[in-house]
C-alpha cells in the first residue's frame, strides 16, 4: 500500500543516535491509515529496517484531510529500547503481537521476548 507520505523535515539527532522525521500526508477522501503502514512506508522511503522505525504520533487536522507525524529511526535496537517508552514500542507492533505483550504483561509474564525480531542485528 502506497501512501505518498511527504517528509517535510529531516534532522540527524547525533545525541541520541536517530533520524528525526517529520512527515504529511494528504488523505483525500480516504480513513486515516494505522501505524503500521506509516511504518512500513516510511521505512520504504528511507530505505531502512522498519524494526528500527518509531512512529511517535500521527495527528489528523480537524476539517482537512491533512495528517502530519513524526518518526525517529534508530540505528541499533539497544538504543531504541533505551530511548522508546514501552507504550510507544507497544503502538509500533503489528495487532497480534501488541495483544499478546498486553495480555502476557496482565499475567505477569514475561513479555520482552515479543519485541525481539531475528532480522535486526547488533551493530559491531
Amino acid at each position: 500500500m502506497v501512501l505518498g507520505i511527504e517528509i517535510i523535515e529531516e534532522k540527524k539527532n547525533e545525541l541520541v543516535n536517530r533520524l528525526e522525521l517529520k512527515f504529511k500526508l494528504d488523505n483525500k477522501g480516504k480513513g486515516t491509515p494505522n501505524r503500521i503502514d506509516f511504518k512500513k512506508e516510511i521505512a520504504a522511503q528511507k530505505t531502512v529496517d522498519e524494526n528500527l522505525t518509531i512512529i511517535r504520533n500521527i495527528k489528523t487536522h480537524f476539517g482537512t484531510s491533512s495528517i502530519s507525524g513524526l518518526a525517529h529511526i534508530y540505528e541499533d535496537i539497544e538504543t531504541l529500547k533505551f530511548f522508546e517508552p514501552f507504550h510507544i514500542r507497544v503502538r509500533n507492533i503489528e495487532k497480534e503481537k501488541r495483544e499478546a505483550v498486553y495480555s502476557a504483561k496482565k499475567k505477569g509474564e514475561p513479555y520482552k521476548n515479543l519485541f525481539d525480531s531475528t532480522s535486526v542485528k547488533k551493530k559491531k
